[in-house]
C-alpha cells in the first residue's frame, strides 16, 4: 500500500510541477533571459541570475575538476559561460583543434522541424545545428578562441560569434556568444525549445585527459538525439526545480575504498551558486525496491571554494542499512519554507573519458 500511495503521490506531484513550471514535455533545462547589456569579456557578473548546471562536485580532486555552466538568451543570441576550478589552465592546441586542451565542446541544435535532434549531425551548410568548440587560452595565455568541428566547417557562418575569458584566483571564467543569425530557421522567443549539450574538457597542463558532459554523454558526438531539450524562459522559478533539478542539483552516491570506520555510503549533491541560499533542508531518502521507506539522512552544506560560490551538501549512512542492488536513493530538496521542490536520482550515464559508471 505504501509503495502504491508513494508512486501515485510522486506522479501527481510531477504533473503539478510540470504545469506550474510552464515547461514543455521532455524539457530538461532552461535558458534565462539575458540582461539588456552583455559584454563578452570573461566577467560572469551578467550570469548571476542565469540557469546553472554544476558538475564534477563529487570528484576526488575538486580543485582541478569542479565547474559551473550557465545559459542565457535574448532576441539576438544565445549566451553560455563556464567557471572552472583549475590550478593548471592550459590549451596548447592549434586553432582548429581546440578540444585537445582546456575548454568546451559545444553541441547545439536550433532546428524547428522533424530533423530536430536527429540521429546524425547535418552535413549541409547552415542546417540549423552545430558542433563546435570554445576556449579561453592559447597555451597559458588569455586568448579567446572558437572553431567548428572538422568535417562540418560549413555548419554555421560564424556570424558575430564571440568568446571572452579571464583568470580567477582558482581557475578560469569563459563566456560564449552564439548569435541567432547563424540559425536562419529559428526565431528566439519565450517558450521556444532548442537542444544542447555542454562538455567540459581538462588537460592538466598538457593534452586533454578528462571530459564530462552535463546533459548527454560522448554519444552527443555522434548524434544530436543525445542532446537535452532546453526551453527559453524569462527567469528561473522555483517551479522549474522539479523538472530541471537533475542537472541543477546532480547527485552522486558511492562507497569510498578507504575508510576510518566500518563501511559508510556517502551521498553528494551539487548546489548552484545562486540557488544554494534558497535551499533549505536536503534529505537522502532510501527506499526498498517496492518503494517502501528504509530511512532518511539529512545532508549538510559545505563550501569548498569561496570564489565562484562552489557549494555542495553531503550525507552518509552505514552501508548495512541497505544492501547494494536492493534499494533506491533519492535526494529530496526543500526550500526555506520546508516545501518539497525536487526529487533527484543518481544519473546512471557514463559521462567521462571511458564507458563504465
Amino acid at each position: 500500500m505504501y509503495a502504491t500511495q508513494t508512486s501515485l503521490c510522486l506522479l501527481l506531484s510531477m504533473l503539478t510541477w510540470t504545469d506550474a513550471a510552464g515547461l514543455k514535455p521532455g524539457v530538461r533545462g532552461v535558458a534565462t533571459r539575458a540582461p539588456a547589456e552583455m559584454t563578452i569579456d570573461g566577467n560572469l557578473a551578467e550570469f548571476e541570475h542565469a540557469f546553472c548546471t554544476p558538475l564534477e562536485y563529487h570528484h576526488a580532486n575538486l580543485s582541478e575538476r569542479a565547474a559551473q555552466f550557465f545559459y542565457m538568451w535574448d532576441d539576438t543570441a544565445f549566451y553560455a559561460a563556464l567557471r572552472t576550478l583549475d590550478t593548471k589552465p592550459f590549451n596548447g592546441a592549434p586553432d582548429n583543434r581546440l578540444w585537445e586542451g582546456d575548454g568546451v565542446e559545444w553541441y547545439f541544435d536550433a532546428r524547428q522541424d522533424d530533423t530536430f535532434r536527429s540521429q546524425a549531425w547535418p552535413t549541409t551548410a547552415n542546417a540549423g545545428a552545430v558542433h563546435c568548440y570554445w576556449a579561453g587560452l592559447k597555451n597559458t595565455q588569455i586568448s579567446p578562441r572558437f572553431c567548428l568541428r572538422p568535417g562540418f566547417l560549413k555548419a554555421i557562418e560564424k556570424v558575430g560569434v564571440e568568446v571572452g575569458s579571464r583568470r580567477t584566483s582558482n581557475g578560469m571564467e569563459v563566456e560564449f556568444k552564439l548569435p541567432w543569425a547563424n540559425f536562419p530557421g529559428f526565431t528566439a522567443k519565450q517558450g521556444a525549445v532548442i537542444a544542447l549539450d555542454s562538455e567540459l574538457c581538462y588537460s592538466d597542463g598538457a593534452e586533454r585527459l578528462f571530459r564530462s558532459f552535463v546533459f548527454g554523454s560522448p554519444l552527443s558526438v555522434q548524434q544530436p538525439a543525445s542532446l537535452a531539450k532546453i526551453q527559453l524562459v524569462d527567469k528561473l522559478k522555483a517551479a522549474h526545480w522539479a523538472i530541471c533539478g537533475p542537472v541543477m542539483f546532480p547527485i552522486r552516491v558511492d562507497t569510498a575504498w578507504g575508510q576510518p570506520t566500518k563501511p559508510r555510503v556517502k551521498g553528494i549533491i551539487a548546489l548552484p551558486p545562486k540557488q544554494a541560499a534558497e535551499v533549505g533542508r536536503i534529505l537522502f531518502r532510501l527506499t526498498n525496491l517496492d518503494g517502501a521507506l528504509i530511512d532518511e539522512y539529512p545532508a549538510e552544506k559545505e563550501t569548498f571554494a569561496n570564489e565562484g560560490k562552489f557549494i555542495r551538501a553531503t550525507a552518509s549512512w552505514p552501508s548495512d542499512v541497505a544492501a547494494p542492488g536492493q534499494h533506491h536513493v533519492t535526494a529530496v530538496i526543500y526550500d526555506l519554507y520546508q516545501r518539497e521542490q525536487a526529487h533527484i536520482a543518481p544519473r546512471l550515464v557514463s559521462v567521462n573519458w571511458e564507458i563504465g559508471y
